[in-house]
């Protein structure tokens, strides 16, 4: 894979605050950052230092959080990111309710 030029990467960059603003202002966006490499895996068995370091091993790069009125809804959301156009894929889930305590 070829590094990105510049103005690939301002494009990128346009491409994914226009997304963003896009959910912000349907007021579809709850949350969601970028995450840092690296890591930990914490277990029963303790705690390791085991980040995931290839793309094929299902590197999560971030995480957004978007309000939709169903599943399908939302998968339609996720398929205009910007990250699909760059050959990446997305996870799509429902945020399961906390049962009260």
């Amino acid at each position: 894979m070829s590094e990105k030029t510049e103005e690939e990467n301002k494009a990128e960059m346009q491409a994914w605050g226009a997304y963003m603003g896009g959910l912000g202002q349907n007021g579809q966006l709850a949350g969601g950052l970028p995450l840092v490499s690296g890591g930990a895996v914490v277990s029963a068995d303790g705690t390791t230092d085991e980040p995931v370091t290839s793309a094929s091993e299902g590197i999560v790069g971030g995480y957004l959080i978007v309000k939709a009125d169903s599943l399908e809804a939302a998968a339609i959301i996720a398929s205009q990111c910007p990250h699909i156009a760059n050959e990446g894929n997305i996870e799509v889930r429902e945020i399961a309710p906390m049962p009260a305590m």
